[in-house]
């Protein structure tokens, strides 16, 4: 072999290394061009079988987000709830005389301003036993889940939380 033909491989080897962008750790224009390429002949493809499989599952994948959100929302209403519930029980052991309407009115007060409305208290005493009575102060709530095509989903919550009374 001349030393003209060993001079040809070694460029056409080296060549293409370049081109596949494997000569070196660092990215040179060639294989930009390479990446544009690849990307040409994407473009060209016109089977169209990834658009249709994220049509067919793209519906459903949205309802899951907003499912997955509509139920985090009811968490939050009935943490709320229940945190309101018992701050109103708080103050029916700071005022032992407090009627149900007044306990109804401290949790709508605070429901209100976060927004939550239709909340549902009730106040069961029990008679005294040993020096102190026990209240349990119940909470119903209907979280209703609307999304658009669908009819209403009510999610019907109830929590009760039980105080010591002391005296009165």
């Amino acid at each position: 072999m001349s030393a003209r033909g060993v001079l040809r491989f070694t460029e056409t080897q080296a060549r293409s290394m370049s081109l596949l962008g494997r000569n070196s750790g660092r990215k040179t224009a060639s294989h930009f061009s390479w990446t544009c390429a690849k990307a040409a002949v994407f473009r060209r493809d016109r089977s169209g079988g990834a658009g249709l499989e994220f049509a067919l599952i793209a519906p459903f994948l949205i309802m899951l987000l907003f499912g997955i959100f509509a139920f985090g929302w009811s968490m939050n209403s009935i943490s709320s709830v229940r945190y309101t519930l018992e701050m109103s029980a708080r103050s029916l052991q700071l005022q032992n005389t407090l009627t149900q309407a007044d306990i109804q009115a401290i949790a709508t007060q605070k429901l209100q301003a976060l927004g939550l409305k239709d909340v549902v208290v009730t106040i069961v005493i029990d008679p005294g036993s040993g020096g102190f009575r026990m209240a349990h102060l119940t909470a119903s709530y209907a979280f209703v889940i609307n999304f658009p095509y669908f009819s209403a989903f009510p999610i019907n919550y109830a929590t009760t939380v039980t105080v010591p009374l002391v005296g009165g």
